[in-house]
C-alpha cells in the first residue's frame, strides 16, 4: 500500500500517544466537567486517562491491544495515578449504568460498523451519571482518506469501506451524523476541521470531527 493509503488507516490518537497529549478539545472543556469516574474507550496508551487521573478523576480504561494495557498500567503505577486498565474488544464490552461523570470515545468509532458504532455509544451513554458529559472524536469526510478509500476499497456500509491490507473497516463521518449520535443529550460544543498531523511520518492532514455532550440532570 502507498503512504497514501497507509494514512487511511493512521489516526490522531497513534501520534498523540507518541507525545503523551491529551485531546486539546476535551482539555479546554474540562473545567465545566464534574469529577468522579472517567470511562476511556480505545484507550491505548492512556494519553487521556493518564491526563484525567492527574486531574482529579478515576479512570476506567479499555482498549483491545495487550501491550498497550499493560503500558498503561505500568506508568499508572510508576506515578500513582487511580487508572484501572482492561482489555476488551470495544464490540464485546459490558459498561456498567450511571458510573461515569465524563465518557471519552476518541478515534475509535471509525474502525467500527454501525451497529457497533451505535450500540457502543448508546451503552456509553447508559453509563452516565445525570449531568455526565461525553467526548467524541472520529473522522470526518473532509479526510483524505475518504476519497481514497471511495477509488481503492470496497463500500461495505455508507461511508464505511474495508481495508483489505489491515483487514479492517474504516468509517467517515458527516457533522449530523456524529450529533445523532448523541440525540438527547445537550450539545455543548462542536468542531469540524482539517488539521495537520505532524504525529508520524510526513506532515499531512486529517478532516475532524469533535463534540461534547452533556446527560441532563433528572
Amino acid at each position: 500500500m502507498s503512504d497514501a493509503a497507509s494514512r487511511t488507516d493512521s489516526d490522531p490518537q497513534a501520534s498523540r500517544q507518541k507525545r503523551a497529549i491529551p485531546d486539546l478539545f476535551l482539555l479546554q472543556y474540562l473545567p465545566i466537567i464534574p469529577r468522579g469516574v472517567a470511562l476511556d474507550l480505545g484507550a491505548g496508551n492512556g494519553r487521556n486517562s493518564l491526563f484525567l487521573a492527574e486531574h482529579g478523576f478515576e479512570v476506567d480504561a479499555f482498549d483491545r491491544d495487550a501491550e498497550s494495557v499493560e503500558k498503561l498500567m505500568r506508568v499508572a503505577q510508576e506515578r500513582n495515578l487511580s487508572v484501572r486498565a482492561i482489555r476488551n474488544e470495544l464490540t464485546t464490552l459490558t459498561i456498567l449504568p450511571k458510573r461515569y461523570s465524563l465518557a471519552v470515545i476518541a478515534w475509535v468509532l471509525m474502525f467500527l460498523r454501525r451497529g457497533e458504532r451505535d450500540g457502543l455509544v448508546k451503552m456509553a451513554i447508559r453509563g452516565l451519571v445525570p449531568g455526565g458529559f461525553i467526548y467524541l472524536g472520529v473522522f470526518s469526510t473532509q479526510d483524505p482518506g475518504y476519497a481514497l478509500c471511495k477509488e481503492k476499497f470496497e463500500e461495505i456500509e455508507e461511508r464505511t469501506f474495508f481495508v483489505p491490507k489491515r483487514k479492517m473497516t474504516m468509517h467517515y463521518f458527516l457533522p449530523e451524523e456524529a450529533k445523532a449520535l448523541l440525540g438527547g443529550l445537550d450539545l455543548i460544543a462542536f468542531k469540524e476541521g482539517y488539521e495537520m498531523d505532524i504525529g508520524h511520518g510526513d506532515p499531512h492532514h486529517h478532516g475532524r470531527i469533535e463534540v461534547i455532550a452533556r446527560l441532563p440532570k433528572e
